[in-house]
């Protein structure tokens, strides 16, 4: 009976040391997943009054060293402001009252380089980084009235309804392609 009770234990050990291994491969397999999906594209370095992200049906509230990421809408309230710095060194500002989305940015040093913001509603302004020097085609706001490339350092963009406008709210027209 002793050599019976030996070996039952032996095969219950094997099977509950099966069992660890393998919840630690799927644990290590779901990290690693969750840190592909959450890579960190932006930081509040700065921000003022309310500013929140949304994303996903969730929002949530920022502050200084939060982090920002592709497909998050950021959100200024009233008298807001936020400061993002992006992984290339880039900065953009998002002024009171505005919505911008992070549709795209993907900065690695290389050829495959991208960013895409769109403007929803209010202002921006941007101080480009690296990306921006080394591919500037591969830079580009979203407005609704307008595909805005990247050409030079610094730049802002206001949305006055449906027309982009300058700082004083004054309209700017608008190049219209066939």
């Amino acid at each position: 009976m002793h050599i019976l009770q030996t070996e039952y234990y032996k095969m219950n050990a094997q099977k509950a040391l099966k069992a660890v291994l393998l919840l630690a491969a799927a644990a290590t397999a779901l990290v690693s997943t969750a840190s592909v999906a959450l890579d960190v594209t932006a930081t509040v370095v700065a921000s003022r009054g309310v500013v929140n992200a949304r994303a996903d049906g969730d929002e949530r509230l920022l502050g200084q060293g939060d982090s920002v990421f592709v497909s998050d809408q950021v959100v200024t309230g009233d008298r807001s402001f936020a400061v993002l710095q992006f992984v290339d060194g880039a900065k953009v500002t998002v002024r009171p009252n505005s919505v911008i989305v992070i549709e795209e940015y993907v900065y690695n040093g290389g050829d495959q380089d991208a960013a895409t913001l769109s403007l929803v509603e209010g202002g921006l302004r941007v101080i480009t980084g690296a990306m921006a020097k080394t591919h500037p085609d591969n830079y580009k706001v979203r407005t609704p009235v307008a595909l805005m490339g990247v050409r030079g350092t610094e730049f802002a963009v206001m949305l006055c309804g449906d027309q982009v406008c300058d700082d004083e709210e004054n309209p700017i027209p608008i190049a219209q392609t066939p």
